[in-house]
């Protein structure tokens, strides 16, 4: 498989919590900072986000954003508006409907779809490690065209009232999630933060990325690795750490755990010996011994921790 669709199928993320979020007249919220993946999708109107550690930034309609780990922000519908607190992680619980700001007895004049990803909790942190702590993609980009005609389906879809609507809404706001990444990796270049998709970014790495994902199990070595990206050792290790942010060897490492986490958390994991040949250890003992320096609990202890 393709490293992307490798790391979207172990993480196999779900919209959840979406919701309808309006405003009018002059409004300003604060979120509070959120265990989750969320997102944005600007289907009417517009407002300003300014995301704890960024500059504020101007979203337009048909503009996305995403944010692997959810720290606090504020919407507003200008910055000059002192913003009202607002829990998001209660709001998660509770389950609420959709949220109105603003002026209540005028028509809403910013509409956003916003929810969150639910995701594997086990390999959680991979998903914040592929990408920077925001994600804009401005419907003005021309590179963006694809995503463009899917974020016109998602308008069209939320704000029709068919039957189903929110099933068919959720579905298609996880291909967008998917069309995100692969425009995000698309247009990573050597200014981007590091991690997989900045690797992905690179033809050379991308050749050596997709050898290791497509054979885990392989006794693979930093040279063996540079032979496939078609560089001499030391060049391809300097430029994997650049951009992929950790040593080949410790990426691999990285990725065989996380598998085996999967492999773990199902409802019959299998033998210690059959997930330990499975990502590329001799031994089930050799397997614990990584299994505990990189997740600081034994196997046995992480799949009694899954099932609770």
């Amino acid at each position: 498989m393709e490293p992307l669709a490798d790391v979207i199928a172990l993480l196999r993320p779900r919209a959840a919590g979406t919701k309808m979020i309006q405003g009018a007249g002059r409004w300003g919220v604060r979120y509070s900072r959120m265990d989750y993946a969320g997102f944005g999708l600007v289907v009417a109107g517009g407002c300003w986000l300014a995301v704890d550690g960024d500059e504020p930034r101007r979203l337009a309609r048909g503009d996305f954003v995403l944010m692997p780990a959810v720290p606090g922000f504020t919407i507003a519908s200008d910055m000059e508006v002192e913003p009202l607190p607002f829990d998001a992680d209660e709001a998660v619980a509770r389950g609420a409907g959709d949220v109105r700001h603003g002026d209540a007895e005028r028509e809403a004049e910013f509409k956003q779809l916003g929810g969150y990803f639910q995701l594997e909790p086990g390999n959680r942190g991979l998903f914040a490690g592929l990408l920077p702590g925001l994600v804009h993609i401005q419907a003005t980009d021309p590179a963006a065209e694809r995503l463009a005609r899917m974020i016109d389906l998602i308008t069209e879809e939320a704000l029709a009232n068919r039957p189903g609507r929110d099933l068919v809404v959720d579905r298609l706001i996880e291909v967008l999630l998917v069309e995100a990444l692969r425009f995000h990796a698309e247009r990573a270049g050597a200014a981007a933060r590091p991690g997989l998709l900045s690797g992905l970014a690179d033809p050379l790495l991308a050749r050596a990325l997709r050898q290791l994902h497509g054979d885990v199990a392989r006794g693979w070595s930093v040279d063996a690795l540079a032979r496939q990206a078609g560089l001499s050792r030391s060049a391809f290790s300097e430029r994997f750490n650049r951009k992929v942010g950790v040593p080949p060897m410790q990426y691999l490492i990285e990725w065989r755990i996380a598998l085996a986490k999967a492999m773990l958390q199902r409802d019959a994991p299998p033998p210690l010996e059959a997930v330990a040949a499975a990502v590329g250890y001799q031994s089930a003992s050799a397997f614990s011994t990584a299994f505990r320096r990189e997740v600081g609990s034994s196997p046995s202890h992480f799949t009694r921790a899954a099932a609770a």
